[in-house]
């Protein structure tokens, strides 16, 4: 009688980097299931947000008042397009392997994903032309496809993407934000 060897060879395990890249995307989806179907969500001491981010868009206000010193995780997704039709200059959140000194965060990649806070020191009135002048203190910052990053300032949080000229843009970036509450930060 023949013994049948039901072992399978021991081979080593490989990963294709389609596989590797599919189990990136995976873990940043479950990511944005977790951050909640749009708005936030509390869970203990953290919240999580959601933020679309249009390319075509100077920047877009996410709603949040930060506190200087509080931390947030960004995670991004989705692609964008630097010239609308030209699939040569399309990015994702990393953004294009160029740097220009015309954009808000020279030394970073063309189109990659930036933050801003915005501190409203005061509002004036042009006596001749009353218009509404904004005194702000801003500060600009890197985000990418994943960073944590401290609030350089008090403020509103603004995301947008380190490109001047969005107006020929097209595509969005889809970011969840991952904070701390206010009451739990230290004083």
């Amino acid at each position: 009688m023949n013994k049948i060897n039901h072992r399978l060879p021991r081979e080593r395990l490989v990963f294709s980097p389609f596989i590797l890249l599919f189990m990136y995307f995976l873990f940043f989806f479950w990511l944005f299931v977790m951050a909640a179907d749009g708005k936030n969500e509390k869970s203990g001491k953290r919240q999580a947000f959601r933020v679309n981010v249009l390319a075509n868009k100077d920047w877009t206000d996410t709603g949040l008042d930060v506190i200087e010193g509080q931390e947030i995780y960004f995670t991004a997704t989705g692609g964008i397009s630097l010239q609308k039709g030209n699939p040569m200059a399309y990015c994702g959140p990393d953004g294009y392997n160029l740097k220009t000194v015309q954009q808000p965060i020279p030394d970073r990649n063309i189109g990659a994903l930036i933050g801003k806070v915005v501190y409203l020191v005061s509002i004036e009135i042009d006596e001749e032309t009353e218009e509404e002048i904004r005194n702000e203190i801003v500060e600009v910052f890197y985000i990418g496809s994943a960073r944590r990053v401290e609030m350089p300032l008090e403020g509103r949080l603004f995301l947008g993407i380190n490109e001047n000229i969005v107006g020929d843009n097209s595509g969005e970036y889809r970011v969840a934000l991952f904070l701390m509450e206010e009451e739990s930060l230290p004083l």
